[in-house]
């Protein structure tokens, strides 16, 4: 799944060899770091998300649970700091637009 906070963005997929594990992945360390700070991080340069976190899944779950519960922000695109990290939101939000067009005009 791929998941957008204020602080980074990360993609979590099960863990292959670790069932009661989520790989943890982002391709900035400090989003990763920022997130779980507590994990142990390793890297893996040749990898699509390079930096890493073999997390348990309730640690991701409590994470996500405090993250929620502590989430102030009633835009999240203005709540995002890093310039950079933000214009490439705005770049996801855009596409995510064009995408929802033809699903605006139906009903359920």
């Amino acid at each position: 799944m791929w998941l957008f906070f204020s602080d980074g963005f990360l993609s979590i997929v099960a863990h292959r060899d670790m069932p009661d594990h989520l790989l943890v992945r982002s391709r900035n360390a400090r989003h990763l770091k920022s997130l779980f700070p507590n994990a142990e991080h390793y890297t893996n340069p040749t990898a699509d998300y390079p930096h890493r976190a073999n997390v348990s899944r309730k640690a991701v779950a409590d994470m996500l649970v405090r993250y929620v519960l502590a989430m102030n922000y009633d835009n999240y695109k203005n709540s995002v700091n890093d310039s950079k990290f933000k214009d490439t939101c705005n770049i996801i939000w855009s596409v995510m637009y064009q995408y929802g067009e033809e699903y605006r005009r139906q009903r359920e």
